[in-house]
């Protein structure tokens, strides 16, 4: 007697259960990696705004300047100073470019803690206080980017990845 061709029921079932539960892992894995790719991607985006400004106000000559607000979830507005005049340009936030769980922890700049960072015509920022003038943003996770700036302009951008 031949055996008939085909899957048992049982075989099936082991089967869909593998599936079921290796895509629950790489889900899991995947939203955790998504989390964590936003916050990077928010810090970069800071970093290259910075980069931006710099090089605008040597080639046009004026002073911009980026202005943090810290409240939660936190967003920064980018300044173009002409004498006394402050213009606004455009105003940013992480949380709605990047994910609703990102936020700005902290923005300190000169020995004061001014939440302002200044782009001269020269290149160079203000006001100068130390090796830890940055933006510190945290994700959902627990995760950390800080974005650090030195006195003529460069960024570093450094990851805690949780």
């Amino acid at each position: 007697m031949k055996r008939p061709k085909g899957f048992t029921l049982v075989e099936l079932m082991i089967v869909v259960f593998l599936l079921a539960f290796i895509s629950a892992i790489a889900g899991l894995w995947l939203q955790s990696y998504t989390i964590n790719r936003n916050l990077r991607s928010a810090a970069r985006d800071i970093a290259s705004d910075f980069a931006i400004f710099k090089e605008r106000a040597v080639s046009d000559n004026i002073t911009y300047q980026i202005a943090f607000n810290i409240t939660a979830p936190g967003s920064y507005t980018i300044q173009s100073v002409v004498g006394v005049v402050v213009t606004d340009l455009t105003t940013k936030s992480p949380s709605l470019s990047f994910g609703s769980g990102i936020t700005i922890v902290s923005a300190t700049f000169g020995a004061g803690a001014s939440p302002t960072v200044i782009f001269n015509p020269r290149g160079t920022i203000s006001p100068l206080g130390g090796a830890l003038d940055g933006v510190v943003l945290r994700n959902s996770r627990g995760s950390q980017a800080t974005i650090t700036v030195n006195l003529t302009g460069r960024t570093y951008v450094t990851f805690n990845i949780v």
